[in-house]
């Protein structure tokens, strides 16, 4: 289990936040993310001036984007990977923005949401913790189970309680039964 976890967070990083799709012609923007050449373009192209980082909001100049081959190079090896059909199935079923209707990418720690590349940029998000759906659901998937160990000795311990119980009520009933026929 744990090497699947690990090739799905693989196949994540080597994913594009913005179309979700393995990344083409990789571009690093000043705070470190990464980007297909193309979406981040097409992100921006109505901006001017002021372009934030569509995973953090950090602002960056246009021309401050680094290409970035060696990702490419790794990319291209993810992209040889086996995936589990389940994965491929749930990407072509991409859900999408109700608001803009844009493929919906993107993680809101903070109110606990999807969002598109518009919503994003909102004032709404504005300060707020945003991640790629698979790393969010990667990191939740390994909070859950950290919860699940904790919860499962409580139970042990419930049910250990419910037997002592159970058998003390026994015994006290065959004590009152056995008294009560002398």
């Amino acid at each position: 289990m744990a090497f699947a976890t690990s090739l799905a967070e693989l196949q994540a990083e080597a994913s594009c936040p913005i179309c979700l799709d393995y990344l083409r012609d990789p571009v690093t923007t000043d705070c470190q993310h990464n980007f297909c050449h193309s979406c981040i373009h097409q992100c921006w192209e109505d901006l001017q001036d002021v372009f934030p980082c569509p995973v953090c909001l950090h602002y960056c100049p246009d021309n401050s984007l680094k290409r970035n081959p060696q990702l490419c190079h790794m990319t291209d090896i993810v992209k040889q990977l086996p995936t589990m059909r389940r994965k491929r199935r749930r990407q072509e079923e991409k859900a999408l923005c109700e608001q803009h209707s844009q493929v919906l990418d993107l993680f809101c720690e903070t109110d606990l949401e999807l969002l598109c590349p518009q919503c994003r940029v909102s004032s709404d998000h504005q300060d707020h913790l945003l991640m790629p759906i698979a790393q969010a659901a990667a990191s939740h998937r390994r909070k859950l189970k950290s919860y699940i160990e904790p919860l499962r000795e409580q139970v042990e311990d419930a049910e250990m309680r419910y037997e002592v119980q159970e058998s003390k009520s026994f015994e006290n009933e065959f004590v009152s039964r056995f008294r009560h026929k002398l």
